[in-house]
């Protein structure tokens, strides 16, 4: 009996494991189906992810050249201004330089040009009372003709 029970008992429980078995194979099978979809969809939303950032980083350093290449551009015009307002102080400490120099010389020429306006008044003044005196003299030498040529 014991041999009829196990043989009765595998008959029926051996359909059954491996009926159990192959349905969870197949669920299993599904599952993983579902997980691989699931990785593939992610995958593809990574790889999506990757190419934006990469046309963001690609952007990026484009950007970045370009602001280092107006920065050493600003540099050399910096350059430039500076070398510029050096010549324009030197310039500058030579027109001080030359303006004190007319300042002294405008002292001297002021003094010389005083002067000769005195001298030149004073001579103005001697000519005028020349002129006075020449008039007075021909004022009398035309009295003399007038009241000589009337007596004689």
């Amino acid at each position: 009996m014991k041999k009829n029970f196990v043989s009765y008992y595998l008959t029926f429980l051996l359909p059954i494991v491996f009926f159990g078995c192959s349905a969870t194979s197949s669920e299993r099978l599904k599952d993983t189906d579902r997980r691989v979809a699931e990785i593939s969809k992610t995958t593809q939303t990574l790889e999506k992810r990757l190419d934006d950032l990469s046309r963001s980083i690609s952007i990026i350093v484009n950007d970045g050249n370009s602001l280092h290449n107006d920065i050493d551009d600003i540099k050399n015009c910096n350059n430039d201004i500076q070398q510029t307002i050096k010549e324009i102080e030197t310039m500058i400490k030579n027109l001080d330089a030359h303006i004190c120099g007319f300042e002294a010389n405008y002292k001297t020429t002021e003094e010389n040009l005083n002067k000769r306006i005195g001298d030149i008044q004073k001579a103005e003044i001697e000519l005028s009372n020349r002129l006075e005196m020449m008039k007075l003299g021909t004022k009398e030498e035309v009295k003399e003709k007038t009241i000589s040529p009337t007596t004689p």
